[in-house]
């Protein structure tokens, strides 16, 4: 099952996962995910977030940093225990609630959160319209869904070169820095088999969120999604 070998893949490099993150995009991943947080459009200062698939923590990192709320209870959740680990290791905050747990199936009550966002996860889980549908049933109404993921790029030359990188250089860093090839190449074909922003600005509807967008960064290497739920 993929689920099964996605948590492997983690569970493997889970204490070079930050490193990693910071040698392939050359540290721009930083610059995303402060983007990112700025997308959040909420009027409240006290709010409960969850953030899934949440890996070592960075998005509720940069919420701290960035004073948003005056006051917020998160609740970190992500399928693989290496990687809570990590981020425990990171974010040492009593009001941070990690939970072990898919996306798939969250163990939270019905409109529970004002905030959910994703980063680099939604592609990782197995089925990809269930998730979506525990998203929006775990999210109040008028709730915001924010998602940052891979997409496709929209300039032919930067695609080329993006493709022989990701293809090529890619898997051979991440057999360097923790012999585990076949993790990085698993990373570009979950890429590449990942719908495009149009596409999923479609499923997205199909699923009762409303006022879906998405925003583009570095050609579409990239993109960020907002939406709320109807």
């Amino acid at each position: 099952m993929k689920k099964d070998y996605v948590n492997k893949i983690f569970h493997n490099i889970a204490n070079k996962y930050d490193l990693m993150n910071d040698i392939m995009s050359f540290g721009i991943h930083r610059k995303w995910k402060k983007k990112f947080i700025k997308h959040i459009d909420l009027k409240k200062k006290d709010i409960k977030l969850l953030d899934l698939g949440c890996g070592t923590g960075d998005i509720v990192s940069e919420i701290d940093t960035s004073n948003k709320f005056s006051n917020y209870i998160s609740y970190l959740v992500d399928p693989n225990i290496n990687m809570i680990k990590e981020g425990q290791k990171k974010i040492k905050k009593k009001k941070n609630k990690w939970i072990n747990a898919y996306g798939e199936n969250l163990p939270f009550k019905n409109n529970s959160f004002d905030l959910i966002t994703m980063s680099f996860s939604l592609r990782n889980v197995s089925n990809l319209k269930k998730t979506l549908s525990e998203i929006n049933r775990v999210l109040k109404v008028s709730g915001q869904f924010l998602c940052l993921e891979f997409g496709k790029i929209d300039n032919l030359a930067i695609n080329s070169i993006y493709k022989i990188y990701s293809e090529n250089i890619i898997p051979e860093i991440g057999e360097k820095i923790t012999g585990k090839k076949y993790a990085y190449e698993y990373l570009v074909d979950s890429i590449k088999k990942f719908p495009s922003q149009e596409e999923l600005v479609k499923i997205l509807k199909s699923k009762k969120f409303k006022f879906v967008n998405f925003h583009n960064l570095t050609f579409g290497v990239v993109a960020i999604y907002s939406c709320k739920k109807k």
